[in-house]
């Protein structure tokens, strides 16, 4: 491994790759929970030293047993610890006084519990970090590496053989859920590498584990469950080193919902954070996320084919028209393409079937059965000539049949020889010995072709996220920026300045404080100019009417002036006004939202959005993890669905894009340099005008926290 990843995920190692086990609570019985990790070790063929600790018994299950882990007189790397909650403290004690290199606990009835458990828990890990132990768990479900022989786990779900070797490792925080997709692994015949469950995580976590894998030679899939994120520095640096060796890395999140948010902490004590602030963090750092167990799994066994198609663009080529059209409809609806063959594939294919519908999707209906010899032309012609990236076959449940099947087989791989880096499907129902033969090949095999659209996407994503440049480094901080000073209340003059000095454009204005001042100031300011009243208290001045629009005369001014100060003593009575704002009047452009806010996770989060309806009803935001570069702020801007608006839409002039990019990018700047001072910015709206006519912040808000 590198000497990097050695470090993020040196802790993991003993858990996924143990020179010797021992196990506090063996027991002979192979059903209990202390009996099946023997069992299971056994059965997988495990090399390594296995200590049984029972201090009953000589012998368990064929193995010398310890009356106590002190009394094993050899080096012990792991320990497995399979007791009641009320004897883990021991366990462990006992763990650090042998100086192991890890204590991974099964028990449950911890902090996922009660105050009281997690009292217990507390004790276990402070115990376990005093003595320099890793700890695993509590509430795991263990861990597995095929090729080393592990299988330290209690479920009941594995029967008579241990996981198929492969190339798919499983990271997963709830123990159940990870002894599940093994399962369900095992049903597909998907090969794994490693798993490990981390249960409450209360030391070594996903992330930890995740970097291991990460830099494991046999892992080329990574499948994650997640609840919550302990570290997530730790999780982002391991998220990058497998991007950057090229593995994908694919998440389902757990409590996405209020309410999945309150089951996740009370399950592993987690914190779940914002959905969309985490669904951002993954787009950010190239990581696919999926919504269902059958997802990750789909997702999972195309990647582990490690044919990531060339481009977007899929081919059809069915034996129904109306799974033709279905299929049409799913692919648009992934984002993906459904372009059109090219005229003379067209030709070529209604030559050799004038009956077939050649424009994509094909329909080349049942007569293909009767002339196998059509299948190689008709995928060359789609793949060399219409150029597409992916092509998906849908043969319905001919594959039942070995005689007419058998037929089509040499084509079919003559196929995949010839076009090794496309993405090819075959849709049909097929049984464990045929699916074999077409993933020998080169296909991936599914039943329901909308379920290999979802899994194409991902190819997309993944591909692209190989394919991607290095991301530009964060500008630096602004000559004469400013930081924040916590317990303090900015109002909208004081809370621009501040954002003028690191670089984010505002309108030309000042504050006023009397009739005389303010006249003065219109002039330096120019008209027609909008005049607000000021106050670190009234956020949402137009609500009061506190904001005036259109003054174009001195007059106009000394008027406003007594008009929003009347207001502000009648209908904000109490409020600490300190003047008057008038500021230069920006016409035309588009009004964006760009905003800051606080995520107790991730920390300092930019959102960016298209303003007015588009924010308040459609919620048409995005967010990003500060700081970022140029190029992730023009990401940003054009993943909003409204993006058209600002490349000008009936007759609109595009807006000045470049201006908004390096007012995003800079704000993500601002953010991250405040520390833990900053709660949120609120820059609303931010008007880009016409290009090359620059954006500016027309009204501006700063929290700082206590």
């Amino acid at each position: 491994m590198t000497d990097q990843n050695l470090a993020a995920g040196a802790r993991a190692r003993p858990f996924l790759n143990p020179r010797s086990i021992a196990i506090i609570g063996a027991s002979g019985d192979e059903n209990k929970i202390g009996g099946r990790p023997i069992r299971y070790l056994k059965l997988a063929g495990y090399q390594g030293p296995i200590y049984p600790i029972n201090p009953t018994r000589e012998v368990v299950q064929g193995l010398k047993a310890y009356p106590s882990l002190g009394a094993v007189d050899a080096e012990v790397d792991l320990v497995v610890i399979a007791v009641p909650a009320q004897d883990v403290l021991s366990a462990v004690e006992a763990c650090v006084a042998k100086g192991v290199n890890g204590a991974m606990i099964f028990s449950s009835g911890f902090a996922e519990v009660n105050e009281e458990g997690a009292a217990m828990q507390e004790a276990i890990v402070q115990a376990a970090r005093d003595g320099g132990v890793p700890l695993l768990g509590p509430n795991c479900a263990g861990t597995f590496n095929t090729r080393a022989g592990l299988l330290a786990t209690f479920t009941s779900g594995i029967v008579d053989k241990p996981p198929r070797v492969g190339s798919i490792a499983l990271v997963s925080q709830s123990g159940a859920f990870g002894i599940h997709m093994i399962v369900l692994a095992a049903e597909r015949d998907l090969g794994l590498s490693m798993c490990l469950t981390s249960g409450n995580q209360t030391d070594v976590d996903v992330a930890e584990a995740l970097a291991y894998v990460a830099d494991d030679p046999d892992t080329e899939v990574i499948a994650v469950c997640l609840e919550g994120v302990r570290n997530p520095d730790r999780l982002l640096a391991a998220v990058e080193s497998a991007r950057s060796k090229g593995k994908p890395v694919i998440v389902l999140k757990l409590g996405r919902s209020q309410a999945g948010a309150r089951a996740a902490a009370s399950h592993t004590a987690s914190l779940a954070g914002s959905d969309e602030i985490f669904d951002a963090i993954l787009r950010q750092h190239h990581v696919y996320r999926v919504y269902s167990i059958d997802e990750l799994m789909d997702v999972a066994y195309a990647c582990s084919l490690r044919r990531y198609p060339v481009n977007d663009k899929v081919g059809i080529i069915t034996v129904s028209g109306g799974v033709g059209i279905l299929l049409a409809d799913q692919v648009e609806e992934a984002g993906l393409k459904v372009a059109e063959m090219p005229p003379e594939s067209q030709a070529a294919i209604r030559q050799l079937l004038p009956f077939a519908a050649a424009g994509n999707p094909v329909d080349v209906t049942a007569q293909v059965i009767q002339q196998p010899d059509l299948v190689g032309p008709m995928f060359e012609h789609m793949l060399t000539g219409g150029g597409y990236g992916s092509a998906i076959a849908f043969f319905t449940h001919i594959a039942r049949n070995k005689d007419l099947f058998g037929k089509l087989l040499p084509h079919f791989e003559a196929v995949a020889r010839r076009h090794t880096d496309r993405f090819l499907v075959l849709s049909t129902l097929a049984g464990p010995e045929m699916r074999k033969k077409l993933e020998a090949m080169g296909y991936a095999v599914f039943e329901d072709p909308g379920r290999a659209v979802k899994a194409i996407r991902a190819l997309v994503r993944f591909r692209e996220a190989f394919d991607a440049v290095a991301p530009e480094a964060p500008l630096p901080l602004a000559e004469g920026a400013r930081h924040v000073q916590r317990g303090t209340v900015y109002d909208e003059a004081q809370a621009k300045e501040l954002l003028a000095a690191a670089g984010i454009p505002c309108t030309r204005e000042e504050v006023a404080t009397s009739v005389q001042g303010a006249v003065h100031a219109a002039a330096r300011v120019g008209f027609p100019l909008v005049m607000k009243i000021v106050s670190p208290e009234i956020q949402h001045k137009s609500e009061i009417g506190g904001v005036l629009l259109n003054v174009g005369s001195t007059e106009e001014v000394r008027q406003g002036y007594a008009t929003l100060m009347d207001r502000a003593q009648t209908r904000a009575a109490g409020a600490k006004v300190t003047g008057v704002l008038l500021a230069q009047l920006v016409k035309g452009g588009v009004e964006t939202i760009l905003g800051v806010s606080r995520d107790p996770v991730f920390g300092p989060m930019v959102m960016f959005g298209l303003g007015g309806v588009f924010v308040e009803v459609l919620k048409d935001v995005t967010f990003r993890r500060a700081p970022f570069g140029r190029d992730e702020a023009r990401r940003m801007i054009r993943e909003v669905k409204g993006y058209a608006m600002l490349q000008g839409v009936r007759g609109a002039p595009p807006a000045d894009e470049e201006a908004l990019v390096e007012a995003i990018a800079r704000l993500s700047v601002f953010a991250a340099a405040q520390g833990d001072a900053l709660e949120s910015v609120d820059i609303n709206p931010f008007i880009v005008l016409p290009r090359g006519q620059g954006a500016f912040a027309v009204d501006a808000f700063i929290e700082t926290r206590p």
